[in-house]
């Protein structure tokens, strides 16, 4: 198996997922083999950021403004790649929007959650996506242009104010958070979308965050929380790596 680096951090609450996700797949892989002792691992190592950075460093549409935040996600990668990883895995969806950027230079594969996301789509005939996740997922094209390779179109919730009460849930999930958020989430959906289209098309909660919100959801890729279907993306780009590392 493949060492993976995890750039975590972005926050802590997913970063805990992603490493327990990715070593129960690796159980599960195993588990009908035999071994004296337990079943084997991946190597993993963890590059832990500063929140606080991250979130006060984001750029602007102004040219040269995600020099900061990009050198930063850049020499993290640098630091895994040096540690021995053979794959590099980004344990949140928002720099993937600046994934072409901070993975230039880099020598080893970095996972892309669109890829993980857009290949499930695709599998499972979804067509219409509506993604939830930080403010700078829901106004950039990348996640949209990042899918659509795979047939899927994507939309954002419609207004200011619905984007502003997913990021209000976001940052209490930051802080593990988790009471009603589950209800808060609901409601943002039957928002953003007309009621003929609820069975037509499917949330994904595209900040690895917002799955942590549902208690029931955290192991599965794809789940229905009245009567509303969702995409988990943590869970969906965890196996992704992991389906890489033993690759």
């Amino acid at each position: 198996m493949k060492k993976i680096g995890i750039i975590g951090g972005i926050g802590w609450p997913s970063t805990m997922e992603y490493y327990r996700l990715i070593c129960e797949a690796s159980q599960k892989h195993h588990q009908n083999k035999t071994f004296s002792g337990p079943s084997p691992m991946p190597e993993i190592a963890i590059e832990s950021l500063n929140m606080h950075f991250t979130v006060n460093n984001r750029g602007t549409s102004e040219l040269g403004s995600w020099c900061t935040w990009d050198s930063y996600f850049q020499l993290a990668c640098r630091r895994l790649e040096q540690s021995g990883a053979e794959l590099i895995l980004l344990a949140s969806v928002t720099p993937h929007a600046r994934l072409e950027v901070i993975s230039e230079g880099i020598n080893v594969p970095v996972i892309s959650v669109y890829e993980a996301i857009g290949l499930h789509c695709k599998t499972r005939g979804i067509d219409n996506l509506l993604v939830l996740g930080t403010m700078p997922t829901m106004t950039s094209q990348a996640f949209k242009n990042g899918v659509a390779k795979f047939g899927v179109n994507t939309i954002y919730p419609p207004t200011e104010e619905l984007k502003t009460r997913v990021t209000e849930v976001i940052e209490r999930l930051y802080q593990n958070q988790i009471e009603v958020s589950s209800v808060a989430i609901d409601s943002i959906v039957r928002a953003s979308l007309p009621s003929d289209q609820l069975d037509t098309t499917v949330t994904c909660l595209a900040c690895t965050e917002l799955p942590t919100g549902f208690r029931d959801a955290s192991d599965k890729s794809e789940f229905e929380y009245k009567g509303i279907q969702y995409i988990n993306s943590s869970v969906l780009h965890a196996i992704s790596a992991f389906d890489a590392c033993i690759s």
